[in-house]
């Protein structure tokens, strides 16, 4: 597996004090969740054994890769330090 591009550095204040720091270049929301993915090139055969969570039709070894998946209500803030991808949500489509 591959990466497309320098994942951003994203930090995220957890209610119950802590700090988690997650490299990705970008999140969903997704049934009370914040999906944290990453954009890379997988071999279809690899695939099977990474969470793949959208891929491209015309390129199927491109795909959307979740790196973490962190219940919303256990998140009190979230931002990013923006060190790779400027956008604040992921390119993935979620369908």
């Amino acid at each position: 597996m591959q990466l497309q591009d320098v994942p951003s550095l994203w930090h995220l204040r957890m209610v119950n004090g802590g700090l988690a720091h997650i490299w990705a270049d970008g999140y969903a929301e997704v049934d009370g969740s914040y999906v944290f993915d990453v954009l890379a090139t997988a071999p279809l055969d690899y695939q099977a054994h990474i969470a793949v969570t959208s891929s491209a039709p015309a390129h199927p070894e491109r795909v959307c890769v979740t790196v973490a998946r962190i219940p919303m209500n256990a998140v009190e803030e979230l931002h990013t330090a923006k060190i790779g991808m400027d956008a604040p949500y992921c390119d993935c489509d979620r369908g």
